[in-house]
């Protein structure tokens, strides 16, 4: 993934991870889309899990959840 600031762009691995999890075709170009498309899924999944008592519906939530981008950079751009 590369990341500016609050805008990323993912790999082609990433890209397919990603429809693959959220089941989406639009991809995200900022880090609050992609966690707004995987936090959606993961509440789907856990709604799911709670109406059918589905070990797999929690896993997959929690797959989502994994995917969440949580850490800030590691430096932010030089603001020159």
């Amino acid at each position: 993934m590369l990341r500016l600031g609050k805008r990323i762009r993912l790999t082609s691995e990433e890209r397919a991870k990603f429809k693959c999890i959220t089941g989406q075709t639009t991809l995200p170009t900022t880090i609050d889309q992609h966690n707004w498309a995987l936090g959606r899924t993961a509440e789907f999944y856990r709604l799911l899990a709670a109406q059918e008592n589905s070990a797999d519906a929690e896993l997959l939530a929690r797959i989502a959840e994994g995917e969440l981008i949580t850490a800030a950079p590691a430096s932010e751009p030089d603001k020159r």
